[in-house]
């Protein structure tokens, strides 16, 4: 009798095996779906007045011209917002970012205002027609600069208790055990390290098409997001803060393929907000695609540390202590995502794989003229800036 092999390698993963990927047949087919390929009926569309200027005050936005473009439907400013209580928004860092100016831009390309129109050619020619005028305000992009005595302040708004540029202080470890390891140590080696701030380059650029549905009351949003759940719960409170009937229970972000993120698609972007609340007040879906200079100039970057590290060690190369000063720009708002407020994966994993006996990690954030600092190639636990500096 011939013996019957019953072995065969499983068609599905297991243990010792690979997976077979299982979207590849539609991609290599051009099937795949990301943001720009979902249109609903009546779809409007929804693009953004960016600001020139690092800092201004706007004097006035003329919007008598845009409306007069074929198509236009509406032009949403920061005063119009306001009337609702949607000029501003929580970020995941426990900070507020604005949604639109009512009075004051931060960093070049910041929102101004939004043009609704019935076509993306439409809303990009209401932009151009939308004319702004500026008042120029101290620049400040330097964070050491920021913590000077009498620089201009940034955040007037966060109330008189902060009437300067420092955001939080945040430290870990025995500052008086390790400048005592550091006295007793034979050699010294100090370094200043700057990891200057970084974007990334996704091929698919951050999108939204928001959909309320008024008889439902429920909103889907079809996004290129890696944090469905994070953007859901930001919205709701976004919405609850301007008494909108938006809960979170009925509110669902339906993810479709995604082309890239590298963290850039985590936090909430204030075209996701615009084209939520101009849904809700229209009553129709609501896309808005940025752009790649857009993408470029005004996305979640990372990094943009500077520190100030030393160690301590014996003539036989035992490392006894190191120290860590670090200035951390996040920009005109502190939007990092970070599983805690504070950067606290700098400093266990800066001493992760080192016997340390003594060690000390501070960290100060600080408001500049540039966008938000978010999140981007692992910078949320701060793994590449504690390895560089190691």
């Amino acid at each position: 009798m011939t013996e019957i092999a019953t072995h065969t390698t499983p068609e599905v993963g297991g243990m010792g095996h690979s997976v077979k990927r299982k979207e590849d047949p539609r991609f290599i087919q051009g099937k795949g779906q990301y943001i720009d390929d979902v249109n609903l009926p009546g779809q409007l569309w929804l693009d953004i007045v960016r600001s020139p200027y690092a800092h201004a005050r706007i004097k006035s936005i003329d919007a008598s011209e845009a409306l007069k473009v074929p198509g236009v439907a509406a032009v949403v400013t920061g005063k119009d917002l306001e009337g609702f209580k949607l000029h501003w928004m929580p970020t995941l860092a426990g900070d507020m970012q604005m949604v639109l100016p009512v009075d004051t831009v931060m960093y070049q390309a910041q929102e101004v205002a939004a043009v609704i129109a019935t076509s993306r050619y439409a809303a990009a020619d209401g932009v151009a027609a939308v004319l702004v005028d500026y008042e120029p305000l101290p620049v400040i992009v330097d964070p050491k600069k920021a913590l000077e005595p009498g620089a201009f302040v940034l955040r007037p708004d966060r109330g008189a208790d902060k009437a300067n540029n420092h955001i939080w202080h945040w430290e870990s470890g025995d500052k008086a055990d390790t400048d005592a390891a550091m006295a007793a140590s034979e050699v010294h080696v100090a370094e200043d390290i700057y990891i200057p701030r970084i974007h990334v380059a996704s091929i698919e650029t951050c999108g939204i098409v928001a959909d309320w549905d008024p008889v439902r009351q429920q909103l889907t949003m079809h996004m290129t997001t890696q944090a469905p759940h994070a953007i859901r719960t930001v919205v709701a409170l976004v919405a609850a803060g301007a008494g909108l009937p938006i809960y979170e229970h009925n509110i669902r972000v339906k993810t479709h393929d995604i082309g890239g993120g590298f963290g850039g698609k985590v936090p909430v972007y204030p075209g996701y907000v615009l084209a939520v609340a101009a849904s809700f007040l229209t009553g129709k879906p609501v896309k808005w695609i940025e752009d790649r200079s857009e993408n470029l100039q005004a996305d979640s970057f990372a990094r943009d540390y500077h520190i100030h590290a030393e160690i301590g060690a014996s003539r036989d190369g035992t490392i006894n202590a190191l120290k860590v000063k670090t200035i951390a720009d996040h920009g005109y708002t502190d939007a990092a995502a970070d599983p805690s407020k504070f950067p606290a994966g700098l400093f266990n994993v800066i001493t992760g794989s080192y016997d340390l006996k003594h060690a000390f990690v501070e960290v100060d954030g600080v408001y500049t003229n540039k966008p938000p600092g978010g999140v981007a190639y692992r910078c949320s636990f701060r793994v590449t800036e504690a390895v560089h500096a190691i």
